[in-house]
Order: structure tokens, then sequence, then C-alpha cells
């Protein structure tokens, strides 16, 4: 017999109006955090769902999907997610679902992330999130229907895109070009997608004969980053960031120091998305189909809901564009 609601407020010596509130998140109001806290962790030890399923199920259907990100931002100016919520909300609007967005977690625990994402309002997830996350191990745990995107993750199936060959694509480009020593500018994230890349590069130069110098996420302001790398006496001849943020970034600053790009230095990015601010360069990138990935993840997500078994990887194939910036 399910775990009701009731039985949680006995088990946890609250009254059902206090458990009603803790497992629907109104917990601003008088209730101590460590009885909120409590009264998750009973939930927790009884696998208890909120009645938002109950209601559901009266309906046969939860046309919901939704979207948890590990890194506890949701903008629709950061254009790699813009891309991604347009592709979900592609596929919900041709198949009539509704799209939901989780907001309200962070810097709780994992255990109660994961009672909020499996409240019932959802019928599956879209996961964006580190490699090794907490919470998409507590998914797995549970069987919580979900499917990764950008980042594989080992628990769960993941579209992702093909890393290893765009990075091979912008060795080939800048190899073409005379550059025999680039640097790699990484993320401060431990993203599987970045050090896939970071070591692919790596890699490739190495069996060449020239050499990639790995570079962590700069703590300085960009300008000075890029003046003292400019001032180095074994200076690369191009930088290959990890995404196109940070290359235009790199792009805008050079021309603020006088540099000539790509002629001192080059610069290369990844993602596709082409930034407007800097009309008058074109990046060289790799293109990403985050959109349509995004769209795919879902579908895929809407099989898994029917009882179909998926494959652990999905790769889309990627594409250099070329550009004036190397």
């Amino acid at each position: 017999m399910a775990t009701r609601l009731i039985d949680i407020a006995e088990k946890a010596g609250v009254s059902l109006t206090t458990a009603s509130h803790v497992m629907r998140g109104y917990t601003k109001s008088k209730i101590k955090l460590e009885t909120t806290d409590h009264d998750l962790k009973v939930a927790d030890e009884h696998g208890y769902r909120p009645n938002a399923i109950a209601r559901s199920l009266k309906i046969q259907r939860i046309n919901t999907i939704g979207l948890y990100t590990g890194y506890g931002y949701h903008s629709l100016r950061d254009p790699f997610l813009a891309e991604v919520y347009t592709g979900i909300q592609r596929v919900c609007s041709d198949l009539h679902y509704d799209f939901l967005v989780h907001v309200d977690i962070e810097g709780k625990e994992p255990s109660e992330i994961r009672l909020r994402l499996n409240d019932g309002k959802v019928a599956g997830l879209i996961v964006h999130a580190q490699s090794g996350d907490a919470v998409v191990a507590e998914l797995a745990r549970i069987r919580m229907p979900a499917v990764a995107i950008a980042d594989r993750q080992s628990v769960l199936p993941s579209v992702i895109a093909d890393d290893a060959d765009g990075m091979r694509q912008l060795a080939d480009y800048l190899w073409s070009r005379g550059h025999r020593h680039i640097a790699y500018l990484t993320s401060h994230l431990k993203l599987a997608s970045i050090e896939a890349r970071s070591e692919t590069i790596t890699q490739l130069m190495a069996e060449r004969g020239g050499r990639c110098t790995v570079l962590p996420f700069p703590q300085l302001h960009p300008a000075e980053f890029l003046a003292q790398l400019m001032e180095s006496e074994d200076r690369p001849t191009a930088l290959c960031c990890w995404n196109d943020y940070y290359a235009y970034q790199m792009v805008r600053v050079g021309m603020d120091l006088g540099l000539r790009i790509p002629e001192e230095i080059a610069v290369v990015g990844f993602d596709g998305l082409l930034d407007t601010l800097l009309p008058a360069r074109k990046l060289v990138t790799v293109g990403v189909p985050w959109e349509d990935m995004a769209a795919e993840a879902s579908k895929m997500l809407l099989r898994l809901l029917d009882g179909e078994t998926l494959p652990l990887v999905t790769t889309f194939p990627v594409t250099l564009i070329a550009g004036d910036t190397a």
C-alpha cells in the first residue's frame, strides 16, 4: 500500500497541515528548519511522493516534462540555455506537453532536490549537470525517467555532441595555418564535454609534433590574463576556448589591447552560438546543434516513458565554422 501524507505526519510527529506544507515546499512560514529536515527525511525513508502524482493518475497521464540543471541558474540571455529551452519547448508544443523548469533547488541537499523533482508534477526530466552529480545519482537510484544532455551521465541515457571530432576539426584548421603551440582555455566547471575537448586537442597536437598548453579558467580580469599571456616568452600562437562566450571575450579584449587578431594571436571557440556584439568579426568555432539535441532528448524521454530501451549515448555530429579570428 502506498505511503500517504497522513502516515508521514504520524511518523514524523507533526500535524497533517505541517507535513503538507513541508512536502509542498511552503517552508518560509513559522515551520522550524529542523522540523522541515526531519519531515523530508521521514518522507525519503518511506518513499513518499506528494499527491500531485495521485491527482495526475486520475487522468492516467502527466503531460509535463521538466528540466533539471545542476548549475543553479536559468537565464534566457544565456545562448546555450536558450537553445536548450527552445528545443524542449518545440517538442512539447508539437506533442501537447507542458514544460516545467525547476528553479527552487539551489543550496538544498540532494535528497531534498530529488524529492522536489520527483513530486509527481512531471512525467520525466531532461538533465543538464556535471558528471557524478549527486542529484542525478539519486534520480537514477529511484528510476526517475530522465535523459541527460550535453554532458554524458553514466547512469542515464545521454545526448552529447561529438566533442572529439570537433576538436579534430579545430586542430586540422589551426595546424594548416601554421600553429604549432596552442593554448586551451578550460572551464572552472568539471564537465565531461570540456575534459574530452581538452584531452583530444592535447593528444592531437602532440601526435603531430606540436603541443597544447591547458590553461585553467582565468581568475584575472580577461584583459590582464591576455596581456600576461602575450608577454610570456613561450607564448602560444592560438587560443582555443572551451566555448564561444570566452572566445568572443578574448577577441574583444584583444582588440581593446591593440592586438592584431589573428596575426598576433588566433582565437577559436566551440558551440556555434554566434554573438551579435562583435558584428565586425566572425569567430572560428565548432557549430553544435544544441536546439536539435534538446529536441531529440525530449523525444527520447517520451519514448522512455513508453517503455522503450534507449541507447546509453546518442552523439550528434558537429561542423567547423570558418571565420576571421584564426
